[in-house]
């Protein structure tokens, strides 16, 4: 067996293969006669049917697991021993043509696609920006009255707004306005226009005074949600599709207190442990805590310009561009999809992924950066701490966030994304070390111009 190396161009070559018959003659025999005790042929015992009837049984496809194997090892050790850097997978040429029964001979011709070489090394002239997002009086101001509702109470209202709770006694009505004879009757329900889809029916339930009875119609209400539906009119799922209007008797309005401007107030928002006393030091600490919470953000747009930037700075990468078309149209092929084409917009995506890949594993390599346990469990501790704040808990306990960690590592999607993440993050406070940060801080309009920007 030989192997051959042909480089056509800086990014594609061609591997060869060439075989001879005694080349895997001896392995094709073996396995042929394994075959033979493993399952006999009718009318003879195992192991002992002829040779020339088992190779008529089991010859070829032996032949081609045998052939398939030897050629697959040669090339992947012929890759492995000379350090070349492939992309995706080498791909039987055209031109290949054998008969693996009937030839002596035998040559297999391998398509390979080449990475580009990538020179770039980060220094401190390379300038990457990173966004500050101002935090304004505003945005203080806001957070503090969405804290205020949310850590609020109910009280008796008087009077009804978007927000107040209602309850009264609902009977359903028929097509004139008349209270249905055997209609629907709700002796007790709560509700509140807060969560009704509709916005004219929603401005029905504001500005109302305890006694007041008026007409709606909950389907529209609520958009035919079922489970409200069932809810409200407290009949079963299968009988709540009701469409009729309905007149509601107001018999009670709780509305919401928004929460005093205390030492109470200042510890459901900051936690227990804050040592915050007046309002001042509170709108301080508000403002810190709205400045991290926007750290993400900064972050995530570092990414962006860096990848941007570094990408520009190693040149223009050159790819295998039919190869990794070719590459992903027989990948869709094997996974069985239904439209296995590449169109030009997806084929232009890949290759703006792929070149920022080589350049992040070029960079990985050259900052020698190697991901340990702790930077993953970094990395988890993190990700449950975004996942928290997105349900509104912004100071959850170490413990929680700890617990909360270890659940995600149990899960393969999340615990893959986790290390992704780890990964990520070293490799970015590695770039932010290297080459020179530029901080700017602009408002938050400026920060999202900065996503409808080219």
């Amino acid at each position: 067996m030989n192997v051959s190396f042909e480089q056509i161009d800086a990014v594609n070559a061609m591997l060869t293969v060439e075989l001879k018959r005694e080349d895997f003659a001896s392995d094709v025999n073996k396995e042929v006669a394994q075959m033979g005790v493993r399952h006999p042929i009718k009318g003879f015992r195992p192991g002992k049917a002829p040779k020339s009837l088992l190779m008529k049984y089991y010859g070829p496809s032996v032949t081609a697991d045998v052939v398939d194997r030897m050629v697959s090892r040669a090339i992947y050790d012929y890759i492995r021993e000379n350090k070349l850097q492939v992309l995706g997978e080498p791909l039987p040429n055209e031109d290949t043509k054998v008969d693996i029964m009937k030839d002596e001979e035998m040559t297999f011709k391998y398509d390979l696609g080449l990475a580009p070489a990538i020179e770039l090394k980060l220094n401190k002239r390379i300038n990457v920006p990173y966004y500050n997002i101002e935090v304004t009086d505003q945005m203080v101001d806001a957070a503090i009255a969405h804290d205020r509702k949310r850590l609020g109470t109910l009280v008796d209202g008087e009077v009804s707004d978007k927000e107040s709770m209602l309850r009264g006694s609902m009977v359903e009505l028929d097509a004139e306005g008349n209270v249905l004879e055997d209609g629907i009757k709700v002796e007790r329900t709560v509700i509140s226009p807060r969560y009704m889809d509709d916005d004219d029916e929603a401005a029905k339930f504001v500005g109302v005074k305890v006694g007041d009875t008026f007409a709606f119609n909950p389907h529209k209400a609520y958009n035919g949600n079922i489970a409200e539906l069932s809810g409200l009119l407290n009949v079963d799922r299968n009988q709540a599709d009701v469409k009729s209007d309905f007149r509601i008797t107001v018999e009670e309005i709780k509305v919401n207190q928004e929460a005093e401007m205390n030492e109470e107030f200042f510890k459901g928002v900051l936690g227990t442990e804050t040592e915050v006393k007046d309002e001042a030091a509170f709108r301080e600490a508000v403002r810190e805590m709205i400045g991290r919470a926007n750290v993400p953000e900064s972050n995530y747009r570092f990414t962006v310009d860096a990848q941007r930037i570094l990408t520009d700075k190693a040149g223009d990468l050159q790819l295998p561009e039919e190869f990794l078309k070719r590459f992903l149209k027989l990948r869709r092929e094997q996974d069985q999809k239904e439209n296995t084409e590449v169109t030009d917009e997806e084929a232009q995506d890949m290759f703006k992924q792929l070149r920022w890949q080589l350049v992040k594993d070029h960079l990985i390599k050259e900052l020698g950066i190697q991901i340990e346990k702790e930077d993953i469990d970094t990395a988890a501790f993190i990700f449950a701490q975004q996942q928290l704040s997105q349900y509104g808990i912004y100071n959850a306990p170490e413990d929680l966030i700890r617990q909360q960690a270890e659940r995600f590592m149990q899960d393969d999607r999340a615990r893959d994304m986790i290390q992704e993440h780890a990964v990520d993050n070293k490799f970015y406070a590695a770039v932010k070390e290297a080459v020179k940060v530029n901080e700017k801080t602009i408002s938050v309009e400026d920060f999202r111009k900065l996503y409808e920007e080219k």
